[in-house]
């Protein structure tokens, strides 16, 4: 009666844990924000560092970028951190910059960098979906009868 066939043509998306959604994203589009298109240059820091609490060596840039980074990629934590340098206090400083509204203010002080849009989160793998109906199975059983389908 139906038949498909589904072939899966791309890679199956693993960076996201049972369906939990990522905070980052989350809340740049609860914000309605988009997200600086690069690291922080010397003189943007300068604006927002005042903002933030001060780290050694430099964990909080990498924590400002990371968090960028992560909301301009979509890509897990792990792999931000192995890609940034940042370490999993990224993810901490984030939720609480979050909940004392300083991540907001780290926001509009950067409104004059080049932006870009959060990424589309990729949920499924791309594939391929084909299909052959049985038009019989579409008659009702009357119709069916009087063509000799059963």
């Amino acid at each position: 009666m139906l038949e498909l066939k589904v072939t899966i043509t791309g890679p199956v998306p693993d960076d996201r844990r049972g369906g939990v959604p990522c905070t980052v994203r989350a809340w740049y589009a609860a914000a309605g924000l988009r997200v600086p298109a690069t690291s922080l240059s010397d003189e943007d820091w300068e604006r927002v560092a005042p903002m933030l609490p001060e780290g050694r060596r430099g964990a909080v840039r990498r924590s400002v970028d990371a968090i960028f980074y992560k909301a301009r990629t979509g890509k897990s934590w792990p792999e931000v951190i192995k890609e940034t340098g940042a370490t999993r206090q990224a993810s901490k400083h984030f939720n609480s910059w979050v909940s004392d509204d300083t991540w907001s203010r780290v926001n509009a002080a950067l409104t004059g960098v080049d932006q870009v849009a959060l990424p589309e989160p990729r949920l499924l793998p791309s594939m391929v979906i084909e299909g052959r109906v049985d038009p019989s199975a579409m008659l009702n059983a009357e119709e069916r009868s009087r063509r000799g389908c059963r």
